[in-house]
């Protein structure tokens, strides 16, 4: 098979080119994955960071959905392409000061008996809700999020004549800050589902239409899973699906150039000067000002076009993340003590009592400065999955919110101040997790957001989704309308990705849905 000229160029071997890519492939087309690093996956990274044998995942670590996602389905990455999953019986849990703990887990009954412990009012509200919405997340929000937003209108008409349809898009709309209040009175409930939303789900408190992560958090059954080995042996599974497919995979070739002719993308320069042709399309997983500004270049699109480009929000906050090497799991004695379900959580989030301590930590991360007020998220997959470490071991990671730039400082400064940040994130873990001693610790590392830049350049300035989930960067204005489709400005150039709808991290959405778009117009 020649490398120069191809059906269609996929840039980056992230999940959205791999899910996309296969359905490609199922058509007949010839197509390839360039890929600038060595390894593939993008976010769906494992790696051994800390001593040979400990997988840390080091972006994404649960996979969610997987039961009712079309791409699962249709593309038969479970059954057909040895993917394996565990599910903790626990999603998350609250630690507080005194000792005492809240869980959501993945049965309702049992996260009702935990909220029931705080407020009877609030067990009763969490049921209420559950039970209100999770037919229209289910039936509604998951084919919402698998359709173009071109074509979402229908879905959301439909959704009006639910008779809670109105009352849902209206909570959706709504600030994670305003919806707990809304629904909860007691401030460790709240907490509980705040300490959620920066990470994992990548909004801030104020942020309007991240009411719907709540409403998500409560009543999608979600069923969060990990998978065996960490997840890059998701990125595997995608890889073999596509390989299979027909796929063709080239490592190491940063794309430099994407080149148009006559107004239209008809293939790529490599940074080594190759020329790569593409019969129908370019299809890019970078980011979108990398894609447009930088690979097409600012004379073949339109100047208006690249001051919305240049103008879409990142993300106001990055990761800090330490992972450890230890000989045991990290326990919480004092509150495995009180309730067992710490102990079986997926993840432990540490740090803030009360909502007001989670916006005081955004007044932090705006103002460029080290958080004080932490919101510590630990996990431990090892406890669950002991394939991530050599027999016997395990390994723990903790990510924390921060700013990309210090006030004051260079992105590059976090280079100097990361081992001394990691001694104050591990000593506020360690009032927590009673065994996280010195002894117990074989090897610690620290990734710095500005690491993450580096190590993922679409994530510019270390904005993990790329494009700041607010109201007016999602759905139809993802990341700007102009796009939102997965369509450039210039014809056979598309744009996928988490900086494009859904913006959901491992369900391959972009993926789905710019192939519904691409079978249009190349009449597949």
């Amino acid at each position: 098979m020649l490398d120069d000229e191809w059906d269609v160029i996929l840039i980056g071997a992230g999940q959205n080119n791999f899910a996309l890519g296969t359905y490609l492939g199922k058509a007949g087309l010839k197509t390839v994955i360039c890929e600038s690093r060595l390894e593939n996956g993008g976010r769906l990274a494992s790696e051994e960071i800390t001593m040979p044998g400990y997988w840390h995942n080091t972006l994404a670590y649960f996979q969610d959905n997987r039961e009712i996602s079309p791409l699962w389905k249709e593309l038969n990455w479970a059954n057909g392409h040895h993917a394996e999953f565990v599910s903790p019986p626990v999603a998350s849990s609250l630690l507080l000061a005194d000792g005492q703990s809240i869980s959501q887990h993945q049965s309702i009954d049992a996260t009702v008996a935990s909220v029931l412990k705080f407020s009877g009012q609030d067990a009763e509200a969490w049921r209420a809700t559950h039970e209100r919405y999770r037919k229209l997340i289910r039936q509604y929000l998951i084919p919402y999020y698998h359709t173009c937003p071109g074509r979402t209108g229908v879905l959301l008409q439909k959704l009006d004549a639910e008779a809670e349809g109105k009352d849902f898009k209206r909570l959706w709309q709504l600030t994670p800050r305003q919806g707990v209040d809304e629904l909860f009175e007691n401030d460790a409930v709240k907490t509980l589902i705040l300490s959620q939303m920066a990470i994992p789900r990548g909004v801030g408190l104020d942020y309007p239409g991240g009411g719907i992560e709540v409403l998500k958090m409560i009543a999608g059954e979600e069923k969060p899973e990990l998978a065996r080995g960490g997840s890059h042996s998701i990125a595997q599974v995608l890889q073999r699906a596509y390989v299979h497919n027909g796929g063709q995979i080239r490592a190491v070739h940063h794309v430099e150039k994407i080149l148009v002719a006559d107004g239209r993308a008809v293939g790529v320069r490599l940074r080594d000067g190759r020329e790569w042709k593409a019969r129908l399309a370019v299809v890019s997983n970078s980011d979108p000002y990398s894609t447009l500004v930088e690979m097409v270049g600012e004379d073949y699109l339109p100047r208006t076009f690249v001051e919305r480009v240049k103008d879409i929000q990142l993300d106001e906050f990055s990761y800090f993340q330490v992972h450890l090497a230890v000989k045991a799991p990290v326990r919480y004695a004092l509150h495995e003590a009180y309730d067992p379900a710490v102990g079986q959580a997926m993840n432990v989030s540490i740090g803030p009592e009360r909502p007001a301590d989670i916006e005081e930590m955004w007044k932090e991360i705006r103002a460029g400065e080290f958080p004080v007020h932490l919101c510590l998220h630990a996990i431990c997959p090892t406890a669950f999955d002991p394939l991530q470490a050599p027999k016997t071991k395990h390994a723990a990671s903790v990510f924390v919110p921060v700013p990309f730039q210090l006030k004051g400082k260079k992105p590059e400064d976090w280079i100097k101040l990361k081992n001394g940040f990691m001694e104050s994130v591990l000593k506020a873990w360690r009032r927590y997790a009673t065994n996280l001693t010195d002894e117990n610790i074989e090897m610690k590392v620290a990734m710095d957001p500005f690491y993450l830049s580096g190590r993922w350049p679409n994530m510019r300035r270390g904005s993990v989704w790329v494009a700041r989930k607010t109201a007016a960067q999602m759905g139809s204005q993802r990341p700007i309308e102009q796009i939102a489709d997965y369509r450039t400005p210039i014809p056979g150039l598309y744009q996928v990705g988490v900086a494009t709808h859904p913006a959901n991290a491992v369900i391959a959405g972009s993926g789905y849905n710019c192939w519904q778009v691409l079978k249009d117009d190349l009449k597949l």
